[in-house]
Order: structure tokens, then C-alpha cells, then sequence
């Protein structure tokens, strides 16, 4: 049973809003320990996103061939440098093996983000 038309297109939107507030909310609860967790168990809006995400499986999409752009390359830089830095800054107790830690998952990041990048244009 596949969800067609307006109502994919509403869930889709449902679920990538939902996932990108959770992944936010997230990240300044990670860095600002009790900024969230005051106000919200981040569990509940999880389980909304799980929900949706269960949901936007069943909704047909259409397929959209686009090509890499500069932008998309930068982009995928920036998140692994960001990536680097929010893992060091969670690791800095470490010592020297908390740059270890962050270099390699920055690389990976990078890495994973053009092989995915690569094998959307083929």
C-alpha cells in the first residue's frame, strides 16, 4: 500500500521537519547539558520522528536526477569539519586520542558524504 500525491509530499515534509529539529535539539542538548531536558524529553519527539519516518517509507517518491554542484561539495567540507569539531569538543578529556578520534570520523564524514554524492549521480 503506497501513500500517493499530496499526502507523500505532507508526510515527507512532516518527517524531515521533525527529524532536523530533533537532530538540533539534540546537538545544543549535547553542548549545553539541561538546555532541553528542562523543557522537553527529547525521547517523546523521537518517537514522532520514528513514527513519521515509518510512515514516509510507505510514500511514493519521484525520482529527481541532479548533478553535483560546487555548493554540494562545500557543503559536505563543511559538515565534516563540523563534525571534527563537535566530536573534539566531546572527547577533549582524551588527551591526544581525542584528535585521533575527531581527525578519522572528519575524513569519514567527508568520505561517506562523496561516496553517497557519487552513487546518487550513476
Amino acid at each position: 500500500m503506497k501513500i500517493k500525491g499530496h499526502k507523500a509530499e505532507l508526510i515527507n515534509h512532516l518527517f524531515q521537519t521533525l527529524l532536523i529539529t530533533y537532530l538540533i535539539l539534540l546537538l545544543l542538548e549535547q553542548i549545553y547539558t539541561g538546555f532541553v531536558s528542562t523543557y522537553l524529553n527529547l525521547n517523546y519527539l523521537l518517537i514522532l520522528v520514528i513514527a513519521s519516518g515509518i510512515l514516509d517509507i510507505f510514500t511514493e517518491k519521484k525520482e529527481i536526477k541532479q548533478k553535483t554542484k560546487r555548493k554540494d561539495i562545500l557543503l559536505i567540507y563543511v559538515l565534516g569539519i563540523l563534525g571534527f569539531l563537535i566530536i573534539k569538543f566531546k572527547t577533549a578529556d582524551l588527551n591526544y586520542l581525542s584528535w585521533i578520534i575527531s581527525i578519522i570520523a572528519g575524513i569519514l564524514i567527508i568520505l561517506l558524504s562523496h561516496l553517497i554524492l557519487e552513487e546518487d549521480e550513476k
